[in-house]
């Protein structure tokens, strides 16, 4: 039972999120590539293609709304991160409030950006999909998002406690 879960962990690491798509994308190298997320990416279609039984067709269709879907969610991500940037720069410079007041409305906007991009995905899913197949894969996003972070933890708990003192 311990092997299957160390192989799940390392599968899991291997593939981490996205969930965290909308997030900053970690594991991108000087040359731009994301292999560990391609990898998770990868597998999370395929575990999403298998519990909600789509052709090929519909995987197709429901994959190029979800890749459109976050790389809207990355853009406002970045625009979002950019101005935490902005605002933290300003702290730090004792800067005019008026700065800080102008950048936070931005960010507040963005956030609304952020769940009408969101709502408008679910929205056009729920329309692909049968409604036991949308209940699925909102279930399924939930707990793939759980697997990937408690594999996280897990991981880090046991190189804490494998460390020399």
């Amino acid at each position: 039972m311990k092997n299957i879960s160390i192989a799940i962990i390392i599968i899991m690491i291997f593939f981490i999120p996205l969930c965290i798509s909308a997030q900053h994308r970690w594991g991108e190298n000087e040359r731009g590539g994301r292999p560990r997320s391609e990898r998770l990416e990868k597998f999370h279609k395929m575990r999403l293609i298998e519990v909600l039984n789509l052709n090929e067709e519909e995987s197709v269709r429901f994959f190029a709304k979800q890749n459109t879907h976050e790389d809207k969610v990355h853009e406002f991500m970045s625009l979002r991160n950019e101005a935490l940037d902005s605002i933290e720069a300003n702290i730090k410079d004792n800067a005019n409030t008026v700065n800080l007041e102008k950048k936070s409305s931005q960010i507040r906007e963005l956030d609304k950006e952020i769940f009408n991009e969101r709502q408008r995905f679910q929205d056009e899913v729920k329309q692909m999909l049968t409604p036991v197949q949308y209940g699925k894969f909102l279930v399924f996003e939930r707990n793939f998002g759980r697997q990937v972070r408690d594999a996280i933890q897990e991981m880090n708990q046991e190189k804490r406690n494998s460390k020399p003192e």
